[in-house]
């Protein structure tokens, strides 16, 4: 296991659990417990984003990219299950991928 890994391992297992009690106890509250959703979030994506290692070719690039903002989503999910929202994370979990489905595709 690389360093990244067993960070990005200890950022999923306790730092999130643990940051998202404070916020459901009331330990922090308002602003402080939005930074510290927003934070955690993006620490825990570049972390899932980098644990593969430092991306060599524009796929790999890609491949960070999507881990990146996957692991910000999830991690932003469970701060999100708390009442912790951001105006920026929601929007990129609203971003149209063109794949909608229409009637006549429910079939």
């Amino acid at each position: 296991m690389t360093m990244i890994e067993a960070v990005a391992v200890i950022v999923a297992a306790l730092a999130v659990p643990y940051g998202v009690q404070l916020i459901k106890h009331g330990a922090v509250s308002g602003s402080a417990a939005r930074w510290l959703a927003i934070g955690v979030s993006v620490a825990a994506g570049l972390l899932c984003g980098l644990a593969g290692g430092p991306p060599q070719s524009p796929g790999a690039w890609l491949a960070c990219v999507m881990s990146t903002v996957g692991g910000v989503q999830v991690a932003y999910s469970t701060y999100k299950s708390v009442g912790v929202t951001s105006k920026w994370l929601d929007a990129l979990a609203d971003v149209a991928t063109g794949w909608e489905t229409t009637p006549e595709d429910e079939r």
